[in-house]
Parts: structure tokens; sequence; C-alpha cells
């Protein structure tokens, strides 16, 4: 059974402001994750649980919930900043 998808209000955003051509190269590989969920890499230090996945220069940071079936989709961005940027804003968010 494959895993259900679920987007934070941040990556809905995100990817919502992306250009045109990129959209569909980001939703096809986040369907991919649907059937094999650990695609990619599990990421370590200031992000531990969570994953990221490449899409041309653009990552996408998820987490998995295994008994749930489901995969978090929590932010897109492109890889120079995005690790910086997704932890400043979770770190906000604790605040």
């Amino acid at each position: 059974m494959p895993y259900r998808i679920v987007y934070s209000e941040t990556a809905v955003k995100i990817i919502r402001r992306l250009h045109p051509s990129l959209k569909p190269l980001i939703r096809k590989k986040i369907e991919v994750l649907q059937d094999n969920p650990f695609l990619g890499k599990a990421l370590e230090r200031e992000l531990p649980g969570y994953y990221s996945m490449k899409s041309k220069k653009y990552r996408v940071i998820y987490r998995l919930d295994h008994p749930g079936k489901t995969i978090q989709i929590h932010y897109v961005g492109y890889r120079r900043d995005i690790y910086d940027l997704y932890k400043k804003l979770i770190t906000e968010a604790d605040r």
C-alpha cells in the first residue's frame, strides 16, 4: 500500500510560487515517494528525523510517519540555502 502525501501550509505556499516549469518536476518527484519513501537522503545534525530529496537544483524536505503510512512534505527550496531557511523556520515556530 503506497504512502499518503500530506503538505504543510508552508510547502503549499512555496510550491504555488514556483516557476510553472518547475512545478510538474517537483510534483512528479514527490509522487515517486509514495512507493519508495526512502528515496531521499536522511538528514542529520540540525534536522534529524527529516529526509531530503533532490529535484534539479531544488530540494524537498519531508518526514515519514511509518505507522500512519504518511509522508509529510514540510519545505521546498533552492539547494543552496534550503537547510538554513528551514532550520530557521522551525526554530522560530518553537518560540
